[in-house]
């Protein structure tokens, strides 16, 4: 089985564990940026090359067979070893006491000021203390940071996630409180004797791809009819009026302020949404270094 599986590139590897994390090869197209038929190639590839079945598509839903979990195991070990080949060999580049190369690092649009400056003074850090190091930063969705570590296109992304991957290291660096919001004028503002219920049968909802809301809130989001994948896009849907849904509590602040934003049962709809740093299992010294830094600045 190993001599068959060594002729077969990382990439068709990468995409079978993205079926399973996923749980099936249409759910995996986003984070794999790959077409269905692509994904389905490369997973008959390896089934035909095992001779076995690695997992069960159908009405009953997605699962593994015993030899597809066998897989996703060894798939796990073997992209980690892989990754920590891959950081050793770069680690040549340079002395381990002295930084340098490009640490690329992935945010999403918002972020509480207090973290943000907190961001802000590790980079100054940064540049300060080492000159050869250079931070490429990019801001891009939670899935999108999450894709792009697995794969080595970033090496350290800073988001919000409620499934933690097990092929990749998370650690939570703060908590943002999210509360239901509308326009000021809009009809929910103005409701008596307003409820949960009344809310998700009565109004309708932009939902917030980037959030997950706690079963415990008793909220499923009601009739959705706009999907906000970022922060301002959210913003922006419920300053039109047309619609509620969940913001950053600081992330409406100022439209609170304005009289502009206001919200909605902030004693009973609300609750903390965690944010991670996400990295590889064994992250290079730059990362090692800003990861220190960025928990010694934090309460």
């Amino acid at each position: 089985m190993l001599h068959t599986l060594i002729k077969h590139d990382l990439k068709a590897l990468q995409a079978f564990v993205a079926i399973v994390e996923c749980q099936g090869v249409s759910a995996a197209q986003d984070r794999l940026n790959m077409s269905q038929s692509a994904i389905s190639t490369h997973l008959a590839h390896l089934e035909e090359s095992l001779g076995v079945s690695l997992c069960r598509r159908g009405r009953a839903g997605f699962s593994l067979t015993k030899a597809g979990y066998q897989l996703y195991e060894a798939c796990t070990l073997l992209l980690q070893a892989t990754g920590e080949f891959h950081r050793k060999v770069q680690n040549i580049k340079w002395h381990q006491s002295v930084l340098s190369g490009t640490l690329r690092i992935g945010v999403v649009e918002h972020l509480p000021p207090d973290f943000q400056a907190t961001v802000c003074s590790v980079i100054s850090d940064a540049y300060q203390h080492y000159p050869e190091l250079r931070l490429s930063m990019d801001i891009r969705s939670p899935q999108e940071i999450e894709t792009a570590v697995a794969t080595n296109h970033l090496d350290l992304g800073i988001a919000s996630y409620h499934v933690l991957l097990k092929n990749l290291h998370y650690h939570l660096v703060f908590e943002s409180r999210q509360n239901i919001y509308c326009r000021a004028d809009h009809p929910a503002a103005k409701a008596e004797n307003l409820t949960l219920n009344r809310l998700e049968e009565d109004y309708v909802w932009v939902k917030c791809s980037y959030a997950h809301t706690p079963a415990h809130i008793g909220i499923s989001g009601g009739v959705t009819t706009a999907v906000a994948h970022h922060v301002d896009a959210a913003v922006l849907f419920l300053l039109a009026g047309s619609h509620i849904g969940f913001l950053p509590e600081d992330a409406a602040r100022a439209f609170v302020a304005q009289g502009l934003l206001v919200p909605l049962l902030p004693q009973q709809a609300t609750y903390l949404l965690p944010n991670y740093t996400v990295t590889r299992p064994t992250p290079d010294p730059r990362v090692n270094w800003f990861l220190g830094q960025l928990s010694s600045r934090l309460p």
